[in-house]
């Protein structure tokens, strides 16, 4: 299965898809559905990848947004007339649109991608990563849809494929971070290092920013526990495939 599909999007009828590690044509440690140009996969390869992504998900790869992701909390708007490849050259990891046809993408191999929607064609996929997470991408994207003309009650959010809890292990100075800004998603036990759920802390931030609880998705499988569907940095290193989570404007 290339794509895992948010069924609370599908309902509000928002194309978009995360991608899996399956489907694809590189091998190795790249194998299979490598979309991600990062780390020394033959460049050929990923762009054969990304077409099939792009033929599953229904969208044009030639009005794919991403950005340069330095895990932050920076927002990145297209407008209509930028070319993707010159909005790829800056740095952030919200990427927002209100342009039909448009489609906003983060590439992952554990961090967490949320994708945004509203009900009026305004879209942003936003790339959490623990330090992206304590920086506020998550209410970052919801901010960016709000100040474009998005009504907070109409914003629907969905959390992405991601490590969880028990395979994200820190150390006390990462959860100091997060008992700063999500105590409840620290988990400590006696002669072990702190884990940090991820998912949960992004949960509520979101929750914080003011989206409804029904309007949220956020209960995503592990990319580290799940070695056949998806990459993680995390569990294998550098050198491997990542994902890609794209959401589209209608």
């Amino acid at each position: 299965m290339l794509l895992i599909t948010s069924p609370l999007l599908q309902r509000a009828g928002v194309r978009h898809g995360f991608s899996t590690r399956k489907g694809g044509v590189s091998d190795g440690r790249y194998a299979t559905l490598n979309v991600g140009g990062k780390w020394g996969d033959d460049p050929e390869r990923v762009a054969h990848n990304r077409r099939r992504l792009a033929a599953a998900g229904a969208f044009e790869l030639g009005r794919l947004f991403t950005a340069r992701q330095v895990h932050g909390a920076r927002v990145a708007v297209v407008v209509e007339g930028v070319l993707p490849e010159r909005v790829a050259e800056v740095e952030a990891d919200v990427v927002v649109s209100l342009v039909p046809g448009t489609t906003c993408g983060v590439f992952t191999a554990d961090c967490v991608p949320i994708l945004v929607s509203d009900d009026e064609g305004r879209v942003a996929a936003a790339h959490a990563g623990w330090r992206g997470t304590v920086a506020g991408a998550a209410q970052a994207a919801v901010e960016a849809l709000v100040s474009v003309g998005a009504r907070r009650e109409s914003i629907r959010a969905a959390l992405g494929p991601s490590i969880c809890v028990r395979c994200f292990e820190v150390g006390e100075e990462v959860a100091a971070e997060f008992d700063r800004v999500a105590p409840s998603s620290v988990r400590r036990a006696p002669g072990e290092k702190p884990h940090v759920d991820l998912q949960a802390a992004n949960r509520a931030l979101l929750l914080d920013a003011g989206l409804a609880p029904d309007h949220l998705d956020a209960a995503p499988p592990c990319t580290a526990c799940d070695r056949e569907r998806f990459f993680s940095f995390r569990r294998d290193g550098a050198g491997i495939g990542q994902h890609l989570s794209f959401v589209v404007a209608p």
